[in-house]
């Protein structure tokens, strides 16, 4: 029996990674180690966003919301947001928001059920998944994207390669399919029992690293949901 703890290995931004350790705590108790090493850093662009007819802006992600609060003090368009945290950073940013609650698919037919007047922008990273301002655009609505921020590729130092192959298993979520191409690459070769949690099908599609021993898919692509599939392999494994 190995009398080391399992581990939590966190590789979004620390901001993210950070809240979400907390929540871990809350919920899992304090029998775990836990390592943030964030695979990317975000790095905010500094260029003004033209709003000339644009009646309603789109985000999927928090920093989405940080790039735009950056650069522009607008605060009368409508936030159409992909989630609650999303919904929550636009409001925090002063935006009147809205919620999708759900995927980038809710969130277009969300915004096609009740659009604004006037044009929709998108405000996302360099790496997204999906075109939502095609897909809008496809539903007959004036849409358009703006890259207000990039996602830098981060190297995961040393002593988290030996802290993976020392703990007994290592609990590895994921939550973006670049994250699981970035981290793939990075463990490749390396020893260690991986039990993983994917955001999406397109999270599990993207994973090329070691094999783990279980992956569990997260029934919505948010953080609870990830939460309950740390859950589910905690109860279903068992530490060496």
């Amino acid at each position: 029996m190995n009398d080391a703890l399992p581990l939590l290995l966190l590789t979004r931004p620390r901001m993210q990674s950070d809240r979400f350790a907390r929540a871990f705590a809350d919920r899992f108790g304090t029998g775990f180690q836990v390592v943030t090493a964030p695979i990317m850093e975000i790095a905010l662009f500094d260029t003004p966003i033209p709003l000339t007819g644009v009646g309603g802006l789109v985000f999927t992600s928090e920093n989405g919301v940080a790039g735009f609060a950056k650069v522009s003090d607008r605060r009368d368009l409508p936030a159409y947001c992909v989630g609650d945290r999303t919904a929550q950073a636009a409001r925090m940013a002063g935006l009147t928001a809205r919620s999708a609650a759900g995927t980038a698919e809710d969130l277009v037919t969300a915004i096609a059920a009740d659009p604004p007047d006037g044009g929709l922008l998108h405000l996302r990273g360099e790496h997204a998944r999906g075109d939502v301002s095609a897909t809008l655009a496809a539903k007959g609505l004036a849409a358009m994207e703006r890259v207000v921020y990039a996602q830098r590729a981060l190297s995961l130092p040393e002593e988290v390669f030996a802290a993976v192959a020392q703990a007994p298993l290592t609990l590895l979520p994921l939550f973006s399919p670049r994250s699981a191409v970035l981290v793939s690459y990075q463990l490749a070769g390396r020893s260690g029992r991986l039990a993983l949690v994917t955001m999406s099908p397109a999270v599990t599609e993207a994973w090329a690293g070691p094999e783990p021993i279980a992956l569990h898919e997260a029934e919505r692509p948010d953080a609870a949901a990830m939460m309950d599939g740390l859950g589910a392999l905690i109860g279903g494994l068992t530490v060496p």
